[in-house]
This record gives C-alpha cells, sequence and structure tokens, in this order.
C-alpha cells in the first residue's frame, strides 16, 4: 500500500513541464516570504495610521494577486494600490504636484470606478512622465518596505 502512494505521487509530480514546475516553485516561494517576511505598508510619515484596515486587507491581496501574475518573474516594484494608498496619505501632508494628482486621479478612478464619477475622464488618464513617475513610485515604496520587513518570528516575540 505504501508502494502505491508513492507511484502516485511519481505521477502528480511528473506531470507538466519543468519550465512549469519551476515557475510554480518561484509563486510559491514568493508566497511564502509575503506570508513569513510580510512587507510592512507604506504610507506617509505624519498620516501612516490613516489606512484603514479595509486598505490594508485589500494591499494584501494586490500583493497575493501580484505574485500570480508575476507568474515566477522577479517582483521589484509596489502593487498600483499600494501607490494610491501612500499617495492618499501623502495628500493629507501636502497638495500633490500636478503630476500625482494625475496619478492618484487614475487610481481611485481604476479601483472605486463605483466612487469616481466627479473625476472627469482626461484627468485619469497618464502620460509617458506620469507613467514613468508611477513607476518610479512603486520601486521606491517596494524598495522601502522591503528594508522594513522583518521575519514573522522577529514579530510574534515582540506581540508576546
Amino acid at each position: 500500500m505504501v508502494h502505491e502512494k508513492k507511484t502516485e505521487q511519481r505521477l502528480l509530480v511528473g506531470q507538466g513541464t519543468v519550465e512549469q514546475h519551476e515557475v510554480a516553485f518561484k509563486m510559491l516561494e514568493a508566497l511564502a516570504d509575503l506570508m513569513t517576511k510580510p512587507r510592512p505598508i507604506i504610507g506617509h510619515t505624519d498620516w501612516a495610521d490613516s489606512i484603514t484596515p479595509e486598505q490594508r486587507g485589500r494591499i494584501q491581496l494586490e500583493r497575493m494577486k501580484q505574485i500570480k501574475e508575476a507568474n515566477g518573474e522577479k517582483i521589484d516594484m509596489a502593487t498600483d494600490y499600494e501607490a494610491m494608498v501612500y499617495l492618499s496619505t501623502a495628500s493629507l501632508s501636502a497638495p500633490l504636484s500636478r503630476v500625482f494628482e494625475r496619478i492618484y486621479c487614475h487610481l481611485f478612478k481604476r479601483f472605486y470606478p463605483d466612487k469616481s464619477d466627479f473625476i472627469p475622464d482626461h484627468e485619469a488618464t497618464l502620460d509617458i512622465q506620469a507613467e514613468q513617475e508611477l513607476r518610479d513610485l512603486k520601486r521606491w515604496l517596494y524598495n522601502q518596505s522591503k528594508k522594513h520587513a522583518k521575519p514573522m518570528a522577529i514579530l510574534m516575540k515582540a506581540r508576546t
């Protein structure tokens, strides 16, 4: 009976290509990293506490979706939702520049279409400069969150 179980396992592992297994392993590795070494959510210094529990949960879901969409490729940017939340907190400290205001409108309209009818479509479109600024912001957010990430073991000790 034990022999049959080993045979079944070999058949399951033997399905698919080597590339598919490598991609699946990289995705699993990224998910494990997300769960065991959670990256903090970055908000503007003065207003980071204003990030709601719903936004925090959505950021985690968006990070998981990002891993799936990356399909095993290296991730080096925060999600669009993280960028939107950061810009929201930054706007509470000082007015956003025109470029970042457009980026925020674009992202808000994307994530909250039912609440963004007051934003004209032309205000929510991104030009090349705004797209580059958004990529730079997402890289910066990702690097900041990686820099401040703590392994789960340290987090568990801090709670006890």
